[in-house]
């Protein structure tokens, strides 16, 4: 399929990189259908999560596991159901990151996940059920005369 992108133009993408998130994503529930896109620049794997039938939104996406180190999210039961999943290793989880125009300062929010079920190509923003997950995280450590001020 043929994605109009909000950064990369017009992308060839797989029915497999297709997902259907019925309720949308918080803030964008009138858009139900994705693609993950992913493009590996040098040393870097870089990932989108784009709106299939415009070129917005388009968010920039992060799998959490490779970022931050025993990331364990638990996700309900009720989102397990929905997901038609029997628990939460079947499943692909990203992160939303915020991008300031410093990209020193990029974070990403661990709390709500977009947590894909690939084999049914079906996904939902959860909210998980730890408590100690921030929605603003940095994915790069500041200088502490930084976090001072």
């Amino acid at each position: 399929m043929l994605v109009n992108t909000a950064v990369l133009g017009p992308v060839e993408v797989s029915a497999d990189n297709i997902f259907h998130l019925p309720e949308g994503l918080y803030g964008f529930e009138g858009k139900s259908d994705y693609a993950l896109i992913t493009k590996q620049d040098e040393d870097v794997t870089l990932k989108w999560f784009q709106a299939v039938d415009s070129s917005v939104p388009c968010f920039v996406v992060f799998d959490p596991f490779e970022i931050v180190e025993g990331y364990d999210p638990v996700v309900e039961p009720s989102d397990l159901q929905y997901l038609n999943c029997k628990d939460a290793s079947e499943l692909l989880f990203l992160v939303i990151a915020v991008v300031p125009e410093d990209i020193s300062g990029i974070t990403v929010n661990l709390k709500s996940p977009i947590v894909i079920n690939k084999r049914e190509r079906r996904a939902r923003q959860v909210i998980l059920a730890n408590q100690d997950y921030p929605i603003r995280f940095p994915l790069f450590p500041q200088p502490e005369e930084n976090q001072k001020q």
